[in-house]
C-alpha cells in the first residue's frame, strides 16, 4: 500500500526535473556554510528571484548552500516541508492559507511574485479549431474555451484557481464546461506539442516559449494586468517551519537577504539576471528568450518585498469564491513580516 510518507519518500528520490530536461537537485553544501533545501514545485518564473540568487552566488555571499528540489507540484513540495524533508518551500500563498484552515502549521516570510502571473495559452491549433484570436476582447477569448481540454498541476491548485476564475468570468462553469487534466508543471509544454492538451495556464518560460515559437497563443495574461480583479496580487511565497524558523532565524535572516539582492538583480540589470540563470538552471533554453521573458515579467515582481495585511487580505476574498473554509483564517496566522523588514534594501 503506498502511504503519503512512503510517495513523499519516493517522489523525492527522484532526480529534480528542469523545465526541460532532467537534472540532480541544484546546490551542493561546502564545508563551512549553512545548508538549506528548499522544494518548488517546478522551475518556472513563479521562483526566479530564489533561483537568481541561487545562480548568480547571491546565498553564498551570505555563507549559504542552498539546494533547489523539483517537486512536481506545489501539493507535493507543501507535503515534503510538512514531513520534514525541506525546511523552506515556494507556494502560492492560497496553498498556505488553505493549509492553515486546515490546523496545517506554516509561516510565510517572503514574497516572491507579487502578481497573479500565471498566463494562460492554448495551442495554435486549438485556437483555430474554436475560432479564437489573441486580439480578440478578453471576455470573447475566454468564452472560446468552452470544450476544451486544459491542464492543471493539481486540484485546487493555484492554476486550478486561475481557470475557474478565468472560465467564471464569462459564465463557464470549469466543472461542466471544459476538462481539467492534472499534469506536472514541467510535462505541461511538451503535452501541448503532442496534442495531449489544448491549454494550460503558468508562470514563465514555458508559455512564453510556446508562444514565441508559434506552438501556442495567449488566452490571458494576468501578469500583464489584464485580467479584472487580480492586479498587485501576492501569487508565490516562501513558507518556513515555524519551529525552523524560531531554532535558525539568523540563518533565515541572511537567507532573506541574499533573496533581496536576487530580485534587485532582475530589475536594476535583467541580462545579468539571465546570464546566472541560463547557466544554471534554465541552460537548454534560447538565451534571447530568456532575457526577452524575464524582461516580459519583471512587472511581476515588485521592487521592494512587502507583506502587508491589505495584500494577504486580497488573497483571501479571492479564495472565498472557491469556499468558506479560509474565511477565519488571519493575516498573523500564517505571514511573519519581520525578516523583509529587516534586511530591505
Amino acid at each position: 500500500m503506498t502511504t503519503r510518507r512512503s510517495f513523499i519518500r519516493s517522489a523525492l528520490a527522484l532526480p529534480a526535473l528542469g523545465p526541460l530536461t532532467m537534472g540532480s537537485a541544484l546546490g551542493q553544501a561546502q564545508p563551512g556554510r549553512r545548508k538549506l533545501t528548499i522544494g518548488v514545485g517546478g522551475f518556472t518564473f513563479a521562483y526566479l528571484p530564489l533561483f537568481v540568487a541561487e545562480a548568480a552566488g547571491l546565498f553564498r555571499d551570505e555563507d549559504l548552500e542552498v539546494s533547489l528540489v523539483q517537486t512536481g507540484s506545489g501539493t507535493t513540495a507543501m507535503a515534503a516541508m510538512l514531513g520534514g524533508s525541506f525546511q523552506i518551500t515556494g507556494l502560492v500563498l492560497s496553498d498556505v492559507i488553505l493549509a492553515a484552515s486546515k490546523g496545517q502549521k506554516m509561516t510565510v516570510f517572503a514574497p516572491l511574485m507579487t502578481q497573479y502571473a500565471s498566463d494562460a495559452i492554448i495551442s495554435r491549433a486549438a485556437a483555430e479549431r474554436v475560432g479564437m484570436k489573441p486580439d480578440m476582447p478578453l471576455p470573447e477569448r475566454l468564452k472560446r474555451l468552452k470544450g476544451l481540454t486544459l491542464a492543471v498541476s493539481g486540484r485546487g491548485s493555484g492554476i486550478d484557481k486561475m481557470w475557474r476564475y478565468l472560465l467564471g468570468q464569462v459564465g463557464l462553469d470549469a466543472d461542466k464546461d471544459v476538462t481539467l487534466t492534472v499534469i506536472k508543471l514541467d510535462q505541461m509544454y511538451p503535452a501541448l506539442r503532442a496534442g495531449q492538451i489544448d491549454g494550460y495556464n503558468t508562470t514563465a518560460p514555458s508559455n512564453n516559449r510556446a508562444v514565441q515559437e508559434g506552438l501556442g497563443v495567449w488566452v490571458a495574461r494576468p501578469s500583464q494586468s489584464e485580467v479584472p480583479g487580480l492586479e498587485n496580487f501576492i501569487y508565490t511565497i516562501l513558507a518556513i517551519d515555524p519551529a525552523f524558523l524560531q531554532a535558525e532565524r539568523p540563518t533565515v535572516t541572511r537567507f532573506v537577504r541574499g533573496l533581496a539582492r536576487g530580485l534587485a538583480l532582475i530589475h536594476a540589470d535583467p541580462i545579468a539576471a539571465a546570464k546566472a540563470v541560463h547557466a544554471k538552471i534554465w541552460a537548454q533554453t534560447d538565451f534571447d528568450l530568456l532575457l526577452a521573458t524575464i524582461r516580459d515579467q519583471r512587472t511581476a515582481f515588485a521592487p521592494r518585498m512587502t507583506l502587508s495585511e491589505a495584500a494577504y487580505t486580497q488573497n483571501r476574498d479571492f479564495m472565498l469564491r472557491f469556499g468558506d473554509e479560509v474565511r477565519a483564517v488571519k493575516f498573523g496566522d500564517v505571514i511573519d513580516s519581520s525578516l523583509i523588514d529587516a534586511v530591505a534594501l
